[in-house]
């Protein structure tokens, strides 16, 4: 397989897992469903910086860092709500 190939499958993938993530900490934070994946997070987290690494292009991918941008805010809102 070559490297664009697997660089599109690849952000793709991340953009799916994103996605979801973002709705369960939506789902959690704001309506108390469910439990927060804390090693689903963590996973993710992890793919994405090695994924970064391998293949730089992917960053410049709108529907693969946006996910991302949602969790920082997210992150900063329950920081906010915790701590004031």
């Amino acid at each position: 397989m070559n490297k664009e190939k697997l660089e599109k499958i690849c952000s793709i993938i991340l953009s799916i897992i994103g996605i979801i993530l973002v709705i369960d900490t939506v789902l959690e934070q704001f309506f108390n469903i469910g439990t927060k994946q804390q090693s689903f997070i963590f996973g993710y987290c992890i793919a994405f910086v090695l994924l970064g690494i391998k293949f730089p292009n992917i960053l410049k991918r709108k529907y693969v860092v946006y996910p991302l941008y949602i969790m920082v805010a997210q992150t900063i809102y329950s920081l906010i709500n915790k701590y004031f």
